[in-house]
């Protein structure tokens, strides 16, 4: 039996990471059923309450860290998140935009490489999954990503420009797989618990135009931001008659998209305010990409809001405000469905959304959400993990 450690950004409240360890952790159990799978979280109890899974509290095991966690008050959870990654035969770093750096710091790239070494260290195999990387400001952060990166066992990307960037890093090229997002193997919550959402939040549902925005609250101080989502409401729904359905995709203290949606919702007119309802609950990852699939098209602004409508054959365009978008949707064929983010601030791409968003479902070609599958199966990350095994 081969025990599973999966750490990630998740425990979060981000409904793309978390959708990212749905796909992971329903991909193991298909294909490796006689997995044992644990999760490292900021919040293991919730993690563990919605993923129906054993999850940890994050750990470090540099010195001062050691020592904290054996003799502070956590102790007990400090020891368990520690035996259980030392019974680990295989660590996963899994998936989602984990490395990059800013301008300002490349500080928090760290943690994750010195997991890869100390895993190593410990004689664990490690498997970097479904992950994008960079962009990156700082040489040292190449040089960094290129050691640690260089002791991984697996490693999958999701775009082509994450590969390039590993090899200009000196990953050598066969050491990294380029296998589409995870989250294009989610599946959706059942209609039944779709429908109860819909009912519970009374999200307005007509037959020609229902529009969900997936706003991302890192945005809310670029110029521009705030003017575009609430002109492009207004014009939805004065020249689409659609009903919009604002939905947070992230919710915590320090990153709170419902926060955003807010701002949003209090810039719009009278009018516009009875046509808009705010998904004002928290919902799992397969419930949020349940609830976007009953839209008619979908402005996502972040980007799993795009790979949630994709999945479901829901129209829809992606707002690029970072290399990821553009990266991820590009490997899917669908540089059409891509927005210029300055182009989406400036105004300029606003006649080309509310015209995409106009268009009747049926006309707008459904068979992307196969195509993604066919070439390149993002369930191949799956295959290529139970093949580590046996190395």
């Amino acid at each position: 039996m081969a025990r599973f450690s999966i750490f990630g950004y998740y425990g979060q409240g981000n409904a793309g990471d978390e959708a990212i360890l749905a796909a992971l952790t329903d991909g193991i159990r298909t294909t490796i059923p006689s997995a044992e799978i644990s999760v490292y979280s900021a919040d293991p109890k919730e993690t563990a309450t919605t993923h129906q899974i054993v999850a940890f509290n994050q750990f470090g095991l540099d010195l001062k860290l050691i020592i904290k966690g054996v003799l502070g008050r956590s102790r007990k959870n400090y020891i368990k998140s520690a035996c259980n990654f030392f019974r680990s035969d295989v660590v996963i770093i899994g998936g989602g935009g984990l490395f990059f750096d800013s301008i300002d710091t490349n500080k928090w790239i760290y943690g994750y490489l010195k997991l890869i070494h100390r895993a190593k260290r410990f004689g664990k195999k490690v498997a970097l999954v479904g992950i994008s990387v960079g962009p990156l400001h700082h040489q040292d952060s190449e040089v960094a990503i290129g050691k640690a990166f260089s002791r991984a066992d697996l490693i999958s990307v999701r775009d082509n420009s994450s590969q390039e960037l590993l090899i200009k890093c000196g990953v050598m090229a066969e050491k990294i797989h380029v296998i589409p997002d995870l989250v294009f193997t989610l599946r959706s919550a059942s209609d039944e618990r779709i429908q109860e959402i819909i009912s519970d939040e009374g999200l307005l549902i007509n037959s020609q135009s229902n529009i969900a925005l997936t706003p991302c609250c890192y945005n809310t101080a670029q110029p521009g931001w705030l003017t575009q989502y609430i002109a492009f409401c207004e014009k939805a729904v004065s020249k689409l008659d659609s009903n919009l359905w604002l939905v947070p995709m992230q919710r915590n203290n320090n990153h709170d998209d419902l926060s955003a949606i807010k701002e949003i919702f209090s810039g719009l007119s009278e009018a516009t305010k009875k046509r808009t309802r705010i998904l004002a609950k928290n919902y799992n990852a397969k419930e949020v990409q349940g609830v976007l699939s009953k839209a008619d098209f979908v402005l996502a602004e972040r980007l799993h809001g795009s790979i949630m409508a994709l999945n479901t054959g829901t129209p829809f365009m992606g707002i690029a405000y970072m290399p990821k978008v553009v990266g991820v949707l590009e490997l899917a064929g669908l540089q059409k469905n891509i927005i210029n983010f300055d182009s989406f601030l400036s105004g300029e791409a606003m006649e080309e959304i509310i015209e995409t968003a106009g268009k009747n479902r049926k006309a707008i070609n459904k068979s992307q959400a196969d195509n993604i599958l066919k070439p390149n199966n993002a369930a191949a990350n799956f295959i290529k993990l139970a093949a580590l095994l046996n190395k």
